[in-house]
């Protein structure tokens, strides 16, 4: 296979790797990691959940991209302008590559993954808000919010704190990056619907002057 033809099918099918790699991280943590630094355990644990929330997202039932385009941005079109290639980089760049690696560094100081719990508390409590806004039960990644990101999220975070590892909950540095990173999201879907809606003026202006 051509790297170009990986690219391809990775671009396609990224959520369904992700979901076949967790189950191996979920064995790997609790057999090997578990015993061996348990705070970094709880570090890594972040990444396979957030993978098993991509899983709803974008698998079973999936359709988060169609969610966000129709209900949140209140657009006709389903693809457009949070498509394929948007949810690709951001989820490999953020869940793939830097809470894992951040995750790792942990084992250096933990200092460098005390952001990943807050970031998938927030995440979870995101999923809620995006459900309010668009007046609907239920949004793509809910459930494993529900289940899973908000309260495993929450645990770890009392659990650092109860150990004198994060000093005090609320104030602390690395709840603005759990935050933040959660914050850029929606300032970068405002970026895209804008990008998008100047894109549907310029082609009507077009089609208009011939």
């Amino acid at each position: 296979m051509r790297l170009s033809e990986y690219y391809a099918w990775l671009k396609k099918d990224w959520a369904k790797a992700g979901f076949i790699i967790s189950i191996f991280l979920f064995v790997f943590l609790f057999v090997f990691v578990r015993e061996y630094d348990f705070i970094v355990f709880l570090l890594l644990l972040q990444t396979p959940l957030y993978m098993l929330h991509e899983t709803e997202e974008y698998i079973f039932p999936g359709g988060f991209g169609k969610y966000f385009n129709t209900k949140i941005l209140k657009l006709q079109t389903e693809k457009e302008p949070v498509n394929e290639t948007f949810i690709f980089f951001v989820n490999v760049i953020l869940i793939w590559i830097l809470m894992p690696v951040c995750g790792l560094l942990s084992t250096i100081d933990y200092r460098f993954g005390l952001w990943i719990p807050y970031f998938s508390f927030f995440a979870g409590i995101a999923h809620i808000l995006l459900a309010i806004k668009a007046k609907k039960i239920y949004s793509p990644g809910l459930i494993v919010s529900l289940v899973l990101n908000i309260p495993v999220g929450l645990v770890t975070i009392l659990y650092l704190w109860h150990h004198d590892i994060i000093k005090n909950i609320f104030l602390t540095p690395h709840l603005l990056i759990g935050l933040g990173l959660n914050a850029i999201l929606p300032v970068m879907g405002t970026i895209l619907l804008r990008n998008y809606r100047q894109k549907e003026r310029n082609q009507h202006k077009l089609k208009n002057a011939t």
